[in-house]
């Protein structure tokens, strides 16, 4: 006995077969998206005033002041929170230490003016007063002579 075949059928439309990517190749069709930013903040310096001493101990370093030290006088005494000392070589070199140091600070974003500004040519000592820091300009002889370093000794140095 014959078996009798079956009628002709059209095959069925398919649709084209995906080709496999490579197993060590990423999807190429597939869009990433950039891992989201986290937010940015401006952060609060923990001591607002010591960017400024910063900045005073950068512009002093910046018009070749010799042996900047700051001190940190808080816990020492009430007058200010910061001594700024520095050397100059003589008294044209500490005059435009003090000049460089007020113009930068007026131009500081907000303008900072110096509270009280001492000293002469022929006491070889330059005193600015900012309230929160006082920068101490000297030759190195009367640096010596003052050796302000000791007085405040119980200070940190920063």
């Amino acid at each position: 006995m014959k078996k009798a075949k079956p009628a002709p059928t059209k095959p069925a439309a398919r649709k084209p077969a995906r080709k496999a990517a490579a197993p060590s190749a990423p999807a190429a069709k597939k869009v990433r998206k950039a891992p989201a930013k986290k937010s940015v903040r401006a952060r609060k310096p923990a001591d607002p005033q010591r960017e400024l001493v910063e900045k005073v101990r950068g512009i002093l370093d910046a018009k070749k002041g010799e042996n900047i030290v700051v001190l940190h006088v808080t816990d020492v005494s009430s007058i200010t929170d910061y001594m700024i000392l520095c050397s100059g070589l003589n008294i044209p070199h500490l005059r435009a230490l003090a000049d460089e140091v007020a113009r930068q600070l007026r131009l500081h974003e907000p303008p900072l003016a110096c509270h009280r500004r001492a000293g002469s040519a022929q006491s070889e000592w330059f005193v600015l007063d900012y309230v929160d820091f006082v920068v101490h300009l000297f030759t190195p002889q009367m640096r010596a002579y003052y050796a302000i370093e000791q007085l405040w000794k119980d200070a940190p140095v920063v």
